[in-house]
């Protein structure tokens, strides 16, 4: 006899778990910083966009945290047009249950973080 379950069996145990339960896994959000890398340099969308070759209205997308489908080699073009080698410059790597709770882990500031010094 298997341990496994399979078929409705499978799919009863699934519907009847918990909702209080714990996830077995912890999402991770992808904060993309490439708004705040282009007003450090004082770049527009259309001017990193001419120097990228990556479509404005990608860029636009990215600015505005819409990464649902983010290429690598569309990242590796915006990184280099901005001189950056360091990916944490670009990007960063947040658990979810790390912005549930608040935490950030990583030292992370965020745009909306900083203070005006």
């Amino acid at each position: 006899m298997s341990d496994y379950l399979t078929g409705e069996e499978a799919l009863k145990a699934l519907y009847a778990q918990d909702e209080n339960d714990e996830p077995e896994y912890d999402p991770v959000h992808i904060i993309f910083h490439l708004k705040a890398r282009m007003k450090e340099r004082g770049l527009t969308q259309q001017q990193l966009a001419d120097m990228s070759g990556v479509r404005q209205a990608t860029i636009s997308q990215l600015c505005r945290g819409n990464i649902e489908r983010l290429h690598i080699p569309t990242l590796e073009k915006i990184a280099a047009a901005l001189n950056i080698t360091d990916i944490t410059q670009l990007l960063s790597f947040l658990p979810e249950s790390e912005i549930m709770s608040g935490g950030n882990p990583y030292d992370i500031v965020f745009e909306n973080d900083k203070k005006d010094v």
